[in-house]
C-alpha cells in the first residue's frame, strides 16, 4: 500500500471518525514533474527553525516591525516603545506609544512613517531621530486610526468603531485636511479596518466590504466603485495580510464569522477548510493577527490566535493548511513565538508575541532559538469496509544520514503511535532510527503491528535534525471479518 495519504496537510473533521489527520510543524511540497501517483509526488519538509538576531529590547510583546525604503534599517514597536534598529540590530529609541499592548500597524510615504495603535496617530520623518512625534488632533480632528496603508501618495487610514475613512494630504506629509475623509457608503456598519490592493481601497467593516479609488476628486479624491460591494466583513483588523496578488482576512457578516477569505478581484473567496473553521467555533477570534512570509518559492499566511493558543498557516502556493506551534518547558504545544514580521537583508525577521526578542526565520535551523521543536504528522484511517485488517509493516522514508555529529540528534529518532478505533485511544510510543550521520540507506521501519477494522498512524520527531518525509509504505492484508 504505497503512498497510501500519509503524506498530506491539516485536516481534523469536527468528528475524528470522519478524518483525523493532524500535520505540525512540517509543510507540503508538491513536485510537479511527477506524476500523480507517484512516490514523493507530495513530501513534508520541516518548517523554519528562528535564531536570535536581538534579545536586548523591552521585555514585552513585538507588536509591528517595517522596513524603512533604503532597507538599510527597520522599525520595530515593543511594547510601548519605538526602536529604529540597523545593520548590526543595535536599536535607537525614537520614541513612545500611548498603548502596551493590541494591534500595531506601519506604513510609509518614502518620506515619513506613520504608526497607529487604534488609539493615536504617530508619525516619524526617516533620518531625524527626534522627530517621532503624536500626530495632534488640530490634523483634521482625525487623532486616532487602526489600520493604514498608502495608495498614489495618500496614507489612507481607518480609526475603527465608525464607517469613516481618512487620507492624507500628499506624499510629502502625514497631516489630514479637515475634510479629508468621507464615509464608507454601500452599508452602515463600522470599519474594522483597510487594504490597499491594485490601486484600489478594500474597506472591511465588520458586516460587509466595499472597495473605493481614487476619482481624482476634492477635498478627499476616493469614491466607491459601483458593484464592488460584498457581503463578507471582517473579525479581526490584524487578520488582513498580503498574500500572492491580494490578500486574505478572518471574515465576518450578518450570518456569522471565522472563515479565512481571500479576494479574488473585486469577490472574497473562501480559502480555509472546514477542519480549520471547526477550531474556531464558540471561540475569541477579535485579536487574531496574522502576517504574510516567503521562503523557497511558498508564500505563507501565518494566523495567530492568542485567545485559542494556535497558529494556523495556509500555503497559498500548494493551497494546504498546517499548524505552525512552539513547545512551552512541559513539552506542550503553544502557539508559534512569532508576532509580526519583516523583510531586512534579505532575511525575514520576526518579533516574539512575549519577551521583545528578535528572531531570524531560517529553514536550516532545526529549533526555535535553541528549543526543540516538535513535529507531528496523523495519517488519515485506513479502512477497508471496517474488515479486519493485518499490518505487517510500516515503513516511512526520510532523508536519511542527517544524524549530527554530537549531541542530541546523532542518533535522531522517530516516535510512531497508533489507534485501533478511530483515534479514540492511542498505544505508547515506538521509537526508531531516521539513520545515522552519513547512513545513506537506512529505513525507518516499524514492524508486526498487529491488527484492526479502523487504524491510524501518528509519527512525531524533536531531534533538531533535518526531518523530511518522501513518502511512506505499508504493507496490509484484509480478513475475511
Amino acid at each position: 500500500m504505497a503512498d497510501f495519504g500519509f503524506v498530506g496537510g491539516a485536516y481534523e473533521a469536527p468528528s475524528i471518525y470522519q478524518d483525523a489527520q493532524e500535520c505540525i510543524n512540517w509543510y507540503p511540497e508538491i513536485d510537479p514533474t511527477k506524476p500523480q501517483d507517484a512516490r514523493g509526488v507530495i513530501a513534508l519538509y520541516p518548517t523554519p527553525g528562528m535564531t536570535t538576531v536581538s534579545n536586548a529590547l523591552n521585555n514585552a510583546p513585538v507588536r509591528a516591525l517595517h522596513t524603512s525604503p533604503d532597507g538599510n534599517t527597520f522599525m520595530a514597536v515593543v511594547g510601548n516603545t519605538v526602536y529604529l534598529i540597523d545593520a548590526n540590530f543595535s536599536a535607537t529609541i525614537l520614541g513612545y506609544l500611548t498603548t502596551n499592548i493590541g494591534f500595531v500597524q506601519i506604513q510609509d510615504n518614502n518620506i515619513q512613517a506613520m504608526v497607529v495603535d487604534g488609539v493615536n496617530r504617530y508619525s516619524y520623518t526617516y533620518g531625524n531621530l527626534t522627530s517621532f512625534i503624536v500626530i495632534a488632533s488640530s490634523d483634521g480632528g482625525f487623532t486616532g486610526a487602526n489600520t493604514v496603508d498608502i495608495v498614489d501618495n495618500y496614507l489612507v487610514y481607518s480609526k475603527g468603531g465608525n464607517s469613516q475613512l481618512y487620507g492624507s494630504t500628499n506624499a510629502l506629509s502625514t497631516a489630514s485636511p479637515q475634510l479629508s475623509f468621507a464615509s464608507k457608503f454601500g452599508s452602515s456598519d463600522n470599519l474594522v479596518g483597510l487594504m490597499v490592493n491594485n490601486r484600489q481601497i478594500y474597506l472591511m467593516g465588520d458586516r460587509t466590504s466595499e472597495i473605493w479609488t481614487d476619482a481624482g476628486l476634492f477635498p478627499f479624491p476616493f469614491q466607491i466603485i459601483p458593484g464592488s460591494n460584498s457581503q463578507f466583513g471582517c473579525a479581526a483588523q490584524g487578520s488582513i495580510s498580503r498574500i500572492a496578488g491580494s490578500f486574505a482576512f478572518l471574515s465576518k457578516n450578518a450570518r456569522g464569522q471565522a472563515m479565512f477569505m481571500a479576494f479574488e478581484g473585486y469577490l472574497p473567496q473562501r480559502i480555509s477548510t472546514h477542519a480549520v473553521e471547526n477550531t474556531l467555533v464558540n471561540q475569541t477570534i477579535s485579536d487574531a493577527i496574522a502576517y504574510t512570509y516567503q521562503i523557497e518559492g511558498h508564500e505563507f499566511y501565518v494566523c495567530s490566535f492568542p485567545s485559542i493558543n494556535l497558529t494556523w498557516v495556509y500555503d497559498a502556493t500548494t493551497k494546504f493548511w498546517h499548524k505552525w506551534l512552539s513547545i512551552d518547558i512541559y513539552g506542550n504545544f503553544q502557539r508559534h513565538r512569532s508576532n509580526c514580521s519583516t523583510v531586512f537583508q534579505n532575511r525575514v525577521i520576526v518579533g516574539d508575541y512575549q519577551n521583545g526578542y528578535l528572531y531570524a526565520l531560517d529553514n536550516s535551523v532545526y529549533t526555535d532559538n535553541g528549543v526543540a521543536i516538535r513535529r507531528l504528522r496523523r495519517c488519515p484511517h485506513i479502512v477497508s469496509d471496517l474488515q479486519r485488517q493485518y499490518f505487517e509493516e510500516f515503513q516511512i522514508q526520510f532523508q536519511p544520514g542527517v544524524g549530527l555529529s554530537n549531541g542530541q540528534g546523532t542518533n535522531p529518532q522517530a516516535m510512531l503511535r497508533m489507534s485501533s478505533d478511530g483515534g479514540s485511544t492511542w498505544t505508547k510510543e515506538n521509537w526508531t532510527s531516521v539513520g545515522l550521520q552519513g547512513k545513506y540507506n537506512n529505513r525507518a521501519i516499524w514492524r508486526r503491528l498487529g491488527w484492526a477494522r479502523d487504524r491510524i498512524y501518528e509519527v512525531s520527531t524533536s531531534d533538531p535534525v533535518k526531518f523530511v518525509i518522501v513518502s511512506a509504505n505499508l504493507k496490509a492484508s484484509v480478513g475475511e471479518n
